[in-house]
């Protein structure tokens, strides 16, 4: 079976890839599968089961980013036109009538089964184009995933949207705020869900694999043979999170401010309960890599050296989501990472702002978690802390907690698998 993940995925940030595992477990079935997507890569890739096409060869900007900068929402807007009379542009490149050197791409969509877009939020005048483009060629397409409303550019994009949302076979949106946002548009809002995001349905490594790599590691296994907590952390310096952590600071004042932030909760960890931290690489890209983020941390804490470590392996997203299933606690400013603490059981703490809906709407609303959320721009380091430490110490009741949600997640995620299988679900 052949899936073709419509929207560009760096691969480089394990959460992306970690919603591209879920929606292969989700939908395989046990079949053997194939899943395609778009990456910053110079040609065709395969990485296992993914195959990898050139990003250019389909969309001319990174993601979301093309809704920001005067100059890109002209170029959105000039692609919307397009579109609305009948120019599919890079489009073509799906279909025979691209170049040669798109062939690998046009037979991986002739045969593709299903064709997604919106993975991770993503979703943009082309995947309206996409979604068209694949009903013509009898796809079973729709939007999965996306959490992007219909705010801004919504002269251009209105009637695009409404197509979009008409020709899907299924909507379904992981946040609510952007589900109603695109209700305005839609003539049909019944047909628009919320569910869960794909990374919750990923299997995680088996614990022997993340035991091995946490082994290897000196610092943790004195930490394990002296009976600490293990503390998983993902910080970030780029990103919505990031960009909402006091946004009246720019540059080295900003980040000088952020790290004071994450030294100060983490010590006071280390200092009351012995802990020990560990930095996951949950984005190892080149212009926002959490190794970076988590040596500026370090060099700002207090406590020695010994209480805490940086995993610097590149793990895939299924290791990542073991290794935080060995942990005790994660205190995380990735989303998916807090995604992978609910999935696995592990307790946590999430580190954001209010004016994240994406981990206000996922992990609180969908996951009432709303109380495990500090909001960067209300608490102070100092209060912050002083939260985490109680979420911190009823972290065994945590635990149980989470029990329940995930039995909750599992069976809308089951939903999600036979909406949009469709009838294609009831005859396999």
């Amino acid at each position: 079976m052949h899936i073709l993940v419509a929207d560009y995925v760096p691969l480089a940030n394990k959460g992306e890839e970690a919603i591209v595992r879920g929606i292969e477990d989700m939908l395989s079935a046990g079949r053997p599968l194939s899943l395609g997507l778009f990456d910053d890569v110079p040609q065709v890739t395969r990485r296992d089961t993914i195959t990898v096409f050139p990003r250019q060869w389909l969309f001319r900007f990174e993601g979301n980013s093309a809704l920001s900068g005067r100059s890109r929402i002209l170029m959105q807007a000039r692609i919307a036109l397009q579109l609305r009379l009948g120019l599919r542009g890079l489009l073509k490149n799906l279909t025979p009538a691209g170049p040669e050197q798109c062939r690998p791409l046009q037979d991986f969509f002739q045969r593709a089964e299903y064709v997604l877009v919106g993975h991770d939020g993503v979703f943009c005048v082309e995947s309206c184009g996409i979604i068209h483009l694949a009903k013509k060629h009898g796809k079973r397409t729709g939007i999965l995933g996306a959490s992007a409303g219909i705010s801004g550019g919504r002269r251009y994009k209105a009637w695009l949207y409404r197509r979009a949302m008409e020709e899907s076979d299924f909507c379904i949106f992981r946040e609510r705020h952007s589900c109603e946002s695109m209700k305005q548009v839609c003539r049909d809002p019944a047909k628009l869900r919320v569910g869960p995001d794909p990374a919750f349905a990923m299997q995680p490594a088996p614990r022997e694999a993340a035991r091995e790599v946490l082994e290897r590691h000196g610092l943790y296994r004195q930490a394990r043979s002296d009976n600490r907590p293990i503390v998983a952390v993902t910080a970030l310096e780029k990103g919505r999170v990031y960009a909402g952590f006091r946004p009246d600071l720019q540059g080295r004042a900003k980040q000088e401010a952020h790290v004071e932030y994450w030294a100060s909760i983490l010590d006071r960890l280390i200092d009351k309960h012995r802990a020990f931290v560990l930095f996951l690489p949950h984005s190892v890209e080149s212009d926002g890599s959490d190794l970076v983020a988590a040596k500026h941390v370090i060099q700002q804490m207090k406590a020695p050296p010994d209480h805490c470590a940086i995993l610097e392996q590149d793990c895939g997203p299924r290791l990542l989501k073991a290794i935080i299933r060995e942990c005790d606690f994660l205190v995380g400013e990735r989303t998916h990472s807090l995604i992978g603490s609910v999935s696995v059981g592990t307790p946590f703490a999430a580190l954001t702002n209010r004016r994240d809906t994406r981990t206000h709407g996922i992990i609180g609303d969908m996951c009432r978690c709303e109380d495990r959320i500090v909001d960067m721009d209300v608490l102070g380091e100092h209060e912050a802390a002083l939260k985490i430490m109680e979420l911190f110490e009823r972290r065994d009741a945590i635990r149980e907690s989470l029990g329940q949600i995930r039995e909750g997640l599992a069976k809308q995620i089951e939903e999600t698998v036979r909406t949009i299988k469709g009838s294609r679900g009831s005859a396999s």
